[in-house]
């Protein structure tokens, strides 16, 4: 259903007054609640992911990667928490607010790595993971001996012994720049859809190259050097914290219908498997406004779920929420106030890049921004009256003559910037198209998996 593979996304630098956060277009489309994992996506692979951060967006295929970074408003020894279940408790990374990562630290479920590799001017270090049935937090430390700034570029993760990387998206916030002499503190996310699963013995690739800006948008650069760190995975204790359980639930909408299969539960996350039919006449591409309410000690904590993979082509899709499991919940509720839906047949966007105007759109809230050296950008605003939802573009699109091209992945092939104000309800979202150099037939018409719309209906679905 969803054919767009994700692409890097380069973050914007942050003031006080503004955050920005750079992910690619697939990113943006799908999400579903408030609080999107800030960051840049990056890319490996052909499995389906969308990240939810308060608008339903698809990221097919791809490694959301995500990174938090710097040494601010780390654990100081008076507030860490004795662990209480296999492994010490990691320090020296700052969890914020994160639920799922808070819970699973303050009850031991972090193995412990602390595994380093040097290679030229740098020196990483996986200092721990946190590991679920189809995700994993990866913590790690980047050491920079070189005297100029450094770029963290990706990370790819493989099988051992493997050349392939394997299908996942893996999301990241916060500076990827690596100053000289100031150790980089970062965590990843990765998550992996419908039936895979992490394997038990991996191999973390950092790539990381000298700071430039000619290759700060770019997923690699040629003087880059790789480190390859060797990870085994405690896959028995994160089998002895995961439970599954069956849901069996169709929830409908007029003549729309979405069915939840199951529940995956582990200290790392909560996933949620759900099925989109194909009978189907509005494009139904996930759930709005959804959330896990989880009671603990009579007192209501909201899960929320920032990234899924949504509907493939057979329309099964996977939620990704926090979890706080290892408090012992006393329920765990589903709620959604609706379905994400569009009319499939307004999903059209006709382009003149030589006049520089937009000549159709679903609703006209898509603005021209620029066509130079073959980047057209575009711009609309995420706004609460139209739900916060997400513009996503294929990947092929036709010229003015009937003539199929592809976006130019090489270039830095589809992407998005979110700017938006601390006091506003409002952020303006910027779309990047990279297309091959060559004289197209105008106009341009491009198809788009996603859009902003939204069928409103309250749901309540008992998970636990």
């Amino acid at each position: 259903m969803f054919e767009k593979e994700e692409r890097m996304l380069n973050e914007m630098q942050k003031d006080t007054e503004v955050s920005t956060a750079v992910v690619s277009d697939e990113a943006l489309d799908a999400a579903v609640q408030s609080g999107m994992r800030r960051g840049r996506y990056r890319q490996r692979s052909r499995a389906r992911i969308t990240v939810l951060s308060g608008v339903v967006a698809t990221i097919t295929a791809a490694l959301l990667f995500v990174v938090w970074s710097g040494s601010e408003g780390l654990l100081k020894p008076n507030e860490q928490v004795a662990a209480k279940g296999p492994y010490p408790a990691l320090t020296g990374f700052d969890f914020g607010e994160d639920i799922t990562l808070n819970t699973a630290n303050k009850h031991g479920m972090i193995q412990p790595v602390n595994q380093s590799v040097t290679e030229g001017d740098y020196t990483v270090t996986v200092n721990g993971i946190l590991t679920g049935s189809q995700q994993m937090e990866i913590f790690y430390t980047i050491e920079n001996h070189a005297d100029e700034p450094a770029d963290l570029k990706r990370i790819e993760v493989k099988r051992l012994g493997s050349r392939e990387s394997l299908s996942y998206g893996i999301g990241s916030s916060g500076e990827s720049k690596i100053m000289p002499g100031k150790l980089f503190r970062s965590r990843s996310d990765i998550q992996m859809g419908k039936d895979n699963t992490i394997p038990g013995e991996l191999t973390f690739s950092f790539s990381i190259a000298p700071y430039s800006t000619n290759t700060v948008y770019k997923s690699s650069a040629n003087n880059e050097q790789v480190l390859h760190i060797n990870v085994s995975v405690d896959l028995e204790t994160v089998r002895q914290h995961t439970t599954t359980v069956s849901i069996n639930k169709m929830l409908q909408i007029e003549k729309q219908r979405f069915y939840l299969k199951e529940a995956v539960m582990s200290p790392a996350g909560i996933i949620l498997k759900a099925n989109v039919p194909s009978s189907n006449t509005m494009k139904v591409s996930g759930l709005w406004d959804v959330v896990l309410e989880s009671v603990v000690h009579g007192e209501k904590v909201e899960l929320r779920s920032y990234s899924a993979f949504l509907p493939d082509e057979n329309g099964d899709m996977t939620y990704f929420f926090d979890s706080n499991i290892l408090e012992n919940p006393e329920s765990i509720t589903l709620k959604a106030s609706g379905f994400q839906a569009v009319d499939p047949s307004e999903m059209k966007l006709v382009i003149d890049t030589d006049k520089k105007e937009i000549l159709r759109s679903p609703d006209g809230d898509i603005r021209f921004g620029s066509y130079n050296r073959y980047l057209l950008t575009l711009e609309y605003e995420e706004r609460t009256d139209r739900h916060m939802g997400s513009v996503s573009i294929e990947r092929e699109f036709v010229d003015g003559e009937g003539k199929k091209h592809m976006i130019d992945e090489d270039a830095g092939g589809l992407s998005s910037s979110s700017r938006s104000s601390s006091d506003t309800e409002v952020s303006l979202i910027t779309q990047y198209i990279h297309l091959k150099p060559e004289d197209y037939p105008q106009p341009l018409t491009f198809t788009l998996s996603s859009y902003p719309g939204v069928m409103e209906q309250a749901f309540e679905v008992p998970i636990q």
